[in-house]
């Protein structure tokens, strides 16, 4: 089993701690020699559709690591939020945003708002989504 190590800073505390991270790529088939190369990315082993479309799959692989977070029994919340309830208040519209650009599906006008609102909480938060 690969893993990579890394050192992860705690916020606000000044410490640091080793933390591992499984180097598996899930759902992902490596590209092997004898298959068409015009359907791959010609410098990494991902399907050429999948490079295309990125950000589909990126919000494919966050939005159920954002709902295991969600359902977490957390110890604290990100400093701008009063209590629990509204941090889960605004991880639910990360959620939302993300579900809403997934692969296969449509993006209409209306959508835009719940979208920006949604990547701009994460964008924002996105150091303070651990426990």
């Amino acid at each position: 089993m690969n893993h990579i190590f890394f050192i992860r800073p705690q916020i606000g505390r000044g410490c640091f701690y080793l933390c591992s991270v499984n180097n598996k790529r899930s759902n992902m088939k490596r590209k092997k020699r004898d298959e068409n190369s015009e359907n791959w990315s010609y410098k990494n082993d991902y399907p050429i559709s999948e490079v295309w479309g990125t950000y589909h799959y990126i919000a494919r692989d966050i939005v159920p690591r954002l709902k295991a977070f969600k359902a977490l029994d957390k110890h604290g919340y990100a400093p701008d939020f009063k209590d629990i309830d509204a941090w889960n208040k605004a991880i639910q519209k990360m959620i939302d945003a993300f579900e809403l650009v997934g692969p296969n599906k449509v993006v209409y006008s209306d959508d835009y708002p719940i979208i920006y609102e949604g990547l701009d909480l994460f964008r924002k938060y996105f150091l303070n989504l651990w426990d």
